[in-house]
């Protein structure tokens, strides 16, 4: 059950935790690095210049990399309870496009390489198939497609709107395919965080869009 105060959706300490263990798996090689560096260094005197040089160079670079390892696996502990029925972003990162296509609307959410790792789920009625995150709406199906090497996902998660229910490293994207024609407010080249409000009142806007098509038959 996700837990949740006034005002902040809380994440699970254990999803918490694979997160920061993923993390060390990367740093491992860089730490071996930095042993081996610092081995050098107390090895060779400073009068062996080249060698000396060469274990200060690794070092640097080892303590470079750690620190840009964290940088990209950065997560967020608690977020702002998402609005009822809203529809919220699963991803970090820069809507890239809004399309129209064939009767659906596509809005393409870009992550780049420090975009913070969080996967959150965009509506209490999702689901995961096939790595597609999925949700029934009144005007039918919407589908969240992630174009990812490795998503991991993690076991039996809580679907609740803005719940950690994954993480992603690295830069890559998700489309997000609604059905009918919506406005949003929002646009091309706007940023986004994990969990923020894409469409708010999702129910009440397809009940409308529902109903119109309905009188047009």
């Amino acid at each position: 059950m996700v837990e949740k105060t006034d005002k902040y959706l809380l994440t699970d300490v254990n999803h918490l935790r694979r997160i920061k263990f993923a993390q060390f798996r990367r740093q491992i090689p860089v730490l071996i690095v930095l042993a081996l560096a610092i081995i050098m260094n107390s090895i060779f005197p400073t009068n062996n210049r080249l060698l000396y040089d060469i274990a200060l160079i690794l070092a640097i670079l080892a303590i470079a990399t750690y620190i840009f390892i964290g940088l990209c696996f950065r997560y967020r502990q608690r977020i702002p309870i998402p609005p009822e029925n809203a529809l919220v972003s699963p991803l970090q990162g820069k809507i890239a496009y809004i399309r129209k296509n064939e009767g659906r609307t596509l809005i393409n959410i870009r992550k780049n390489l420090l975009d913070r790792v969080e996967i959150r789920s965009p509506h209490h009625s999702t689901h995961l198939e096939n790595n597609v995150l999925q949700f029934d709406t009144p005007a039918g199906k919407a589908y969240i497609r992630f174009n990812f090497k490795n998503p991991y996902w993690f076991a039996e998660p809580d679907y609740t709107t803005g719940n950690l229910i994954g993480m992603v490293t690295g830069s890559g994207s998700c489309t997000i395919s609604l059905p009918g024609d919506i406005s949003l407010n929002l646009e091309a080249g706007d940023n986004i965080d994990a969990g923020e409000p894409l469409w708010e009142g999702l129910y009440a806007q397809s009940n409308n869009a529902s109903s119109s098509s309905y009188e047009g038959i």
